[in-house]
């Protein structure tokens, strides 16, 4: 992709969460990203996954951990291959991907590109208005997982309007009239956003002011699996 779009070095890439947990390189990927400045990483509930799972093995036996909640739902949703690359680091390398994962931004809300404005963020918006970028390690808990973990606007499709009128009205009275939230989390597929092929392409909704961009590039087969990019500067959709 970065081929396809001729990322260069004066531009941005923002990443809207889960790099990893869906195949052997996600550790590799990390590593990638915490050497680029201009690769942005948000919070994505894969990485919520992460954190929490290594956190519970600092702190607990190797019998309790390989029993815990947090390593076993992590296991789930495709983790052993990311814990598995992340034991064979160095301790300065496993140091160096779990600090990169803890300071990544939750929410971007304030993203301005040519004329236009964006709330970036893994699945859903915060529910209190923050003029500027958020870290997770400034909210964490319970809101820090509607963040990365809720479709609140995928399960409602054919009612968020409605929905968003009822319970964020006064929220969202406070951005710019045209901000545009981009997010990921639900690939686009479940909201039959599909080309003749049955690949996922980028989805737009709530009158315009919805984009979905996950395109199911995890999809477990590879007829469906695709990569989507959307360029802020026009637009323009690319697919991989």
């Amino acid at each position: 992709m970065l081929d396809k779009i001729s990322f260069g070095s004066d531009e941005t890439l923002y990443i809207l969460g889960d790099v990893a947990d869906r195949g052997d390189w996600g550790i590799e990927t990390y590593l990638y990203l915490l050497n680029a400045p201009n690769m942005v990483l948000l919070m994505g509930n894969h990485e919520l996954l992460f954190l929490e799972a290594y956190r519970k093995y600092r702190t607990s036996s190797e019998s309790g951990f390989a029993r815990s909640g947090e390593w076993l739902l992590w296991c789930r949703n495709g983790g052993l291959p990311t814990w598995t690359g992340f034991q064979r680091l160095s301790p300065e390398q496993q140091k160096a991907v779990i600090s990169y994962i803890a300071d990544a931004f939750l929410v971007i809300p304030n993203l301005a590109v040519g004329g236009r404005h964006f709330y970036l963020c893994h699945a859903c918006h915060l529910d209190s208005y923050v003029d500027g970028p958020v870290l997770y390690r400034d909210v964490k808990g319970r809101e820090a997982r509607h963040v990365v973990w809720d479709r609140v606007y995928p399960r409602n499709t054919y009612l968020s309007q409605e929905y968003s009128r009822l319970n964020y009205k006064e929220l969202y009275n406070r951005y710019p009239r045209d901000t545009v939230m981009i997010f990921g989390h639900t690939p686009t597929n479940f909201l039959n956003k599909v080309d003749s092929h049955d690949r996922g392409r980028i989805w737009h909704g709530g009158s315009g002011h919805l984009i979905d961009i996950d395109c199911g590039c995890a999809s477990l087969t590879k007829k469906g699996a695709c990569l989507g990019f959307l360029r802020l500067d026009d637009m323009q959709e690319f697919y991989v």
